[in-house]
């Protein structure tokens, strides 16, 4: 049994060696110890409320310190105070550490399990189902880690995770023999399966690497121009800076005459376009330009003489004739639309709330030069594997791209993680990952993962990059999330059998 500092300190050092490689990714060795002192403080804890202490600590600090940037971004972007903001936040964090108290009370009930196989299973399985609201994955610590990530084409990233916590808990297990406490040779056998495990991991990885990068070196390829604008928030939709602000996407685009296609981020058209217009009004755009796809707000007139507004991604021709539109599906609470606004301005005393933008409903790609197909998630989209997913399985997308507005994050570490995020629909498909951006990270991750140099952020650029058009179908794509589903049966069956045990005691008692 351990007292409560110690339980503190052990979750503490738990919080901060998964936390850091967030912050610092080159630091992603230290996630691979972050098992062992939580481990340690969940089954040496006195009891179950000190054990579920020890797990809502534990993710209290690593939200808090992971995403600390979320203060600035709060206060910025819901145009609150700093003290409103600080509580917005303090809410956040503490629901963003239930899936660590729900991780700590299953190891607590069931244990480590034969081969150390328990831990890995349930944190993936947790992982799957906890509806998060900003998603994160405890596989992105692991972004320098190149080769342990390829596995994504086959379970996402839950397969680097299931590695990653298989080798935590099997070295708690060492530690703990060499301590007296557990048989040598279960401990052996739970060392060599991890490590087989991990062995395997990189060497399908290192392999991979090879067929992906000799199929993108096949692959058809397309030219491509992304500009970042570096439009203010203090700028950002203001009608007084509304022509400046456009010129520059212009002024910026006169680079592009040899590409393929022209992209520009996430409302760079900051005018309002009508939904079903055939084609972009001229001086919207460059004189001269290729194909383009840009991020614009649209509308839609109603017969009942209101409107619906959407985050809108419109595919042109170099004559500026529309030839396809994606409205963003997935919108952000409370920034794109307020939840239950007619039922909250409908209270007495309460002025009438617009209901903002309205999610799209139709999911389809854009038809470009050189055979491309391309695929466009706005903003936090491309954290969401089942539309990209979607798009390359029903579609048959062979290009990703991403269009946001990062700015509202500022100076801070936010832009980095967003864009280690996105790496893994890279990943998952097998498809390049162009992502253009108001004020950065601007890139293209290629097939592999691997990002190419960015634009630097808050300032005006042009990224040029030739990108393959890949039409591979990979596992993941084919059947989605089979391995997070099966960990989930793992979890369910582990707590079963436990159940079970504890209630065969409970009757056989005198």
């Amino acid at each position: 049994m351990a007292g409560f500092g110690s339980l503190s300190r052990l979750s503490l050092l738990s919080a901060g060696l998964i936390a850091l490689p967030f912050l610092w990714p080159i630091l992603f060795p230290l996630t691979w110890l972050a098992l062992v002192p939580f481990l340690t403080a969940v089954e040496r804890a006195p009891g179950w409320r000190q054990a579920l202490s020890a797990g809502a600590l534990t993710g209290v600090a690593t939200i808090a310190l992971g995403f600390h940037w979320l203060v600035y971004t709060i206060h910025v972007f819901g145009g609150v105070n700093y003290a409103l903001a600080t509580l917005a936040f303090t809410l956040f964090v503490a629901y963003s550490a239930i899936p660590f108290v729900v991780f700590a009370g299953l190891v607590r009930l069931c244990g480590t399990g034969p081969l150390g196989l328990f831990p890995p299973a349930f944190w993936v399985a947790v992982e799957f189902w906890f509806p998060n609201l900003f998603p994160w994955y405890l596989a992105t610590s692991q972004t320098v880690f190149t080769s342990l990530n390829q596995s994504a084409d086959l379970v996402g990233h839950y397969g680097a995770t299931f590695v990653l916590l298989w080798c935590g808990t099997a070295l708690y297990r060492v530690l703990r023999a060499r301590r007296g406490e557990g048989g040598v040779r279960a401990v052996t056998w739970t060392a060599a399966a991890a490590c087989a495990a991990l062995a395997a991991a990189v060497a399908y990885g290192h392999l991979r690497l090879a067929e992906v990068d000799a199929a993108a070196e096949a692959a058809r390829k397309l030219d491509i121009v992304v500009v970042q604008g570096n439009i203010s928030i203090e700028r950002k939709g203001q009608a007084a800076f509304l022509r400046t602000n456009q010129q520059t996407y212009k002024d910026l685009s006169t680079r592009s005459r040899d590409a393929d296609l022209v992209i520009w981020p996430e409302s760079a058209v900051e005018r309002w376009l009508p939904d079903r217009a055939g084609r972009v009004p001229p001086e919207v755009l460059p004189a001269r330009h290729p194909h383009m796809i840009i991020g614009a707000i649209t509308y839609r007139r109603l017969s009942s003489g209101g409107f619906r507004k959407y985050n809108s991604a419109i595919a042109l021709d170099p004559a500026g004739a529309v030839l396809g539109r994606y409205h963003k599906r997935v919108l952000l609470a409370f920034g794109e639309y307020i939840p239950l606004a007619p039922l909250i301005g409908g209270l007495p005393g309460m002025p009438p709330i617009g209901e903002g933008f309205t999610p799209g409903k139709l999911e389809s790609t854009f038809a470009l030069p050189r055979g491309a197909r391309a695929a466009t998630l706005i903003c936090y989209e491309d954290l969401m594997p089942e539309l990209s997913r979607r798009f390359v399985r029903d579609e048959r997308a062979n290009l990703l791209v991403n269009l946001t507005n990062d700015a509202w994050y500022g100076r801070t570490v936010a832009p980095w993680q967003h864009a280690r995020l996105a790496r893994w629909r890279a990943l998952e498909t097998r498809r390049s990952l162009v992502r253009a951006t108001n004020t950065g990270v601007t890139t293209v991750i290629d097939p592999a993962g691997r990002m190419s140099a960015p634009l630097p952020l808050f300032a005006e650029g042009v990224l040029t990059a030739t990108v393959p058009l890949m039409e591979m179908e990979t596992a993941y794509v084919r059947y989605g999330d089979w391995f997070a589903w099966l960990m989930s049966l793992v979890t369910v069956a582990a707590v079963a059998v436990r159940g079970f045990v504890f209630r065969g005691k409970f009757q056989t008692r005198p």
